[in-house]
């Protein structure tokens, strides 16, 4: 039976399914857990139908969210599946439009089972940081599928550096049978320490570097990947070399792998199918506990970007504009940003800036609609976004959005593309406000970006500079600055008034094609001068963000007083 709602509620939602399992005679007793699916409208049913398959195993609740925040109506549409339809659970899909796609996890809260695990799969397009992910906070596992995306590799690389205990992916589950036969090949008498290890396949392909992790990981010697991928795509075979022969495990077709022992004359034909998507769910979802063991191999897979300064490296050199006083360098300022907006809007359709808080940033930020106005830019394209924000009530003066009031009601502005940061009135903890606004980034296009040095998704940055050469809310030798896993992050015990504030990452600041330093005031020529050196992120912040294209200071000539 399948039942569809239209510009529906949560609540009417759940008030359907009731209805439905009074009148069908349908239970909930039996279902152990909830099943999150986040995946576009056009990739859906292969997901769902893997998920009513494995709920004749593990009985559950499966929610699919299928959001589309650039919608021009704001709504929620649902349709539910029960019965023959749903296996042995329920099916409902949220198809969420809009201002609505800002709260999904209010959305499905109401919609969960209670007193049940939570499971979060991501079928295609997953998160960097699952964890951080809004529904991914509710979930004690969380599934993604790297092989699914278009880069495989880069994918399980970001996995790597936002990852946490109860991250998984299919491309470790379609490892497990491979694992269990060299498991119990190796462990055949007698056993000998391998001298080498060679792994054939695609050395891109998520399973091939997993499984090179992990025979390196578990046997300490050196693993070489030889690459085949003009052969196969994925995993093509296994050899360990010892002193008493070789263990060789190779692929020989879809269904079969042939074994080489030590000793045995010819190799061994083994059962062993391609898994498939509804064999690797399933296999999720018997342990919910984290996977110990895929957390060492993913994190020996990749190297972890441990040092902020990284993401600024490799970059143009900073150059520097110097004006008269603070309202020269706003007017002069706001121009470029203007120039490059409309570049950007020009060429990508869309522009994406980031503001700042302070006297000068709030100059610029006022002085945009007026250059807006004189270059003829679309505002309409255009998203805003917040370096930083104080958690403070909406209604606070230290707001760094409320500052700008006058940037936000020009005319052409979209309410839907200003993006604020939570205040603390909003219900949220500092946490769970950085975690929607990393979401709402990722809504909008901006994730994978945030994980990757070179990538830019910011058109431009603005950024503030303190006298101690603090930029957004990432204060020197402050513990904060070194989170680098999340996008978005939040500050506790700020050096600054208020204490607690949410910002963004030094990976996020560095995602932009412009950076722009805003800098005026004789007290700030100090930190102006010591950042201009290579990146020094623990003492001097100022000096470690970087733009992919141009970095440029401007400053006023008090700011500038203690240059070279």
């Amino acid at each position: 039976m399948i039942k569809t709602l239209t510009n529906t509620t949560s609540s009417q939602v759940d008030k359907e399914m009731m209805s439905l399992r009074e009148s069908g005679g349908a239970l909930t007793l039996s279902r152990v857990l909830s099943l999150v699916i986040v995946t576009p409208a056009s990739e859906m049913e292969e997901p769902i139908r893997a998920a009513v398959q494995a709920s004749h195993e593990h009985p559950c609740r499966v929610l699919v969210l299928v959001l589309d925040a650039e919608a021009n109506e704001d709504g929620l549409d649902a349709e539910i599946r029960v019965g023959h339809d749903a296996g042995a659970g329920e099916v409902v899909i949220l198809h969420a439009r809009g201002q609505v796609t800002t709260s999904i996890d209010t959305l499905i809260t109401p919609l969960l089972l209670p007193d049940a695990p939570i499971v979060t799969w991501w079928p295609n397009n997953p998160p960097s940081a699952p964890a951080q992910d809004l529904v991914g906070r509710l979930s004690q596992r969380r599934i993604t599928d790297s092989q699914s995306c278009p880069d495989p590799a880069d994918v399980m690389k970001r996995l790597r550096r936002g990852y946490q205990e109860g991250d998984s992916d299919f491309s470790w589950t379609r490892l497990t049978n491979w694992r269990g036969l060299l498991a119990s090949a190796f462990d055949v008498p007698p056993r000998q320490t391998p001298k080498l290890v060679e792994v054939t396949g695609n050395p891109r392909n998520p399973s091939v570097i997993l499984m090179s992790s992990w025979l390196e990981t578990r046997l300490g010697c050196e693993v070489r990947v030889i690459d085949a991928s003009e052969e196969v795509n994925g995993l093509k075979a296994v050899r360990i070399l010892r002193a008493d022969g070789d263990i060789v495990l190779t692929r020989e077709n879809y269904t079969q792998l042939a074994m080489q022992l030590p000793g045995s004359q010819k190799p061994q034909l083994v059962s062993l199918p391609r898994r498939s998507l509804f064999e690797c769910l399933s296999e999720e979802l018997r342990r919910l506990d984290p996977d110990v063991v895929y957390g060492e191999v993913i994190r020996h897979a990749f190297e972890e970007i441990a040092d902020p300064a990284e993401y600024a490296r490799n970059k143009p050199a900073p150059t520097v504009k110097v004006f008269a006083d603070a309202d020269e360098l706003a007017a002069q300022s706001a121009k470029s940003i203007v120039d490059r907006l409309a570049a950007a809007i020009s060429e990508r359709g869309v522009g994406h800036l980031v503001l700042t808080g302070g006297s000068v940033g709030t100059k610029v930020a006022l002085a945009l609609p007026e250059a807006a106005r004189a270059a003829g830019l679309p505002l309409e394209k255009l998203h805003l976004w917040w370096g930083d924000e104080r958690f403070v009530k909406h209604s606070s003066e230290d707001r760094n959005d409320r500052a700008v009031s006058g940037l936000l009601d020009a005319e052409g502005l979209r309410p839907e593309h200003i993006h604020r940061m939570p205040a603390s009135g909003s219900g949220m903890s500092p946490a769970d406000a950085a975690a929607w606004y990393a979401q709402q980034l990722a809504l909008w296009g901006g994730d994978a970006q945030f994980h990757t040095r070179g990538m830019p998704f910011f058109d431009v940055v603005l950024l503030g500079v303190g006298p101690d050469a603090h930029v957004a809310s990432l204060f020197p030798k402050h513990e904060a600055q070194s989170e680098c896993s999340h996008p978005v992050i939040p500050v506790h015990d700020s050096p600054k008034p208020p204490p607690t504030r949410v910002s963004l990452s030094y990976s996020v600041l560095n995602s932009s094609r412009s950076v722009m330093l805003l800098v005026a005031g004789a007290e700030k020529a100090e930190a102006v001068a010591n950042s201009q050196c290579d990146p020094e992120p623990w003492l001097y912040p100022a000096s470690s963000v970087r733009g992919v294209q141009e970095t440029t200071w401007y400053l006023d000539e008090a700011a500038a007083s203690q240059l070279p």
